[in-house]
Formats: C-alpha cells, sequence, structure tokens
C-alpha cells in the first residue's frame, strides 16, 4: 500500500483528525498534483479551521494553481489566526508568503 492511499484510510477512519488530512495534502503537493492537495486543505479547515499551518500551504498552493486573490484571502486569515494564537513564527511566514503574491 502507497503512502496515499494508507493515509486515505487514515483520514475514512478519523475524518476529524486534521493531522492525516495535511499530510495527504503534503504527500500530493510533492506529487505535482496542487489542485487535489488544495482542495484536501480546504476540507480540513472546514472541519479544523484553527488548525494554522495549512493555511500557509493552502495559500502556496492556490498561488501556484494563479488563483491569487483566493491565496491572499487565505494567507490573511491565517495572519488573523496566527495573531489570535500569538505564534509570531508562522505569523511572519504567512506575511512573507503574502508578500510574493502579485498586486492586486
Amino acid at each position: 500500500m502507497d503512502r496515499i492511499e494508507q493515509l486515505r484510510k487514515f483520514i475514512t477512519a478519523t475524518p476529524d483528525d486534521p493531522f492525516p488530512r495535511y499530510a495527504l495534502a503534503l504527500e500530493l503537493k510533492a506529487k505535482g498534483d496542487a489542485s487535489t492537495a488544495a482542495a484536501e486543505l480546504m476540507e480540513l479547515l472546514a472541519r479544523k479551521p484553527d488548525y494554522l499551518a495549512a493555511y500557509l500551504q493552502l495559500g502556496m498552493l492556490l498561488a501556484s494553481l494563479q488563483k491569487d486573490r483566493e491565496a491572499r484571502e487565505t494567507l490573511q486569515r491565517g495572519q488573523e489566526l496566527a495573531r489570535l494564537q500569538g505564534n509570531g513564527h508562522t505569523l511572519s511566514e504567512l506575511t512573507q508568503a503574502l508578500e510574493t503574491l502579485p498586486s492586486q
């Protein structure tokens, strides 16, 4: 069984556990499937909107898919959450990612 298949089984068994879905998205991203990876992260955030790491990954994936408006909105939501959680490191990463997006 490959890693993607194994992660999908974990997700089926525990759909509200964010880590297997996050790991699946990263695997899909590594294999070049940005669209499916982004969909997995969107589902993750629908189930667990306070999973901060997903915002940065989703923002970068959306940017790679030329969806700059959605990427910007995602990264900004992540910034808000990072501030609420007091996570300066991730806030800095989200800010840097926002700065790489084309101007509106």
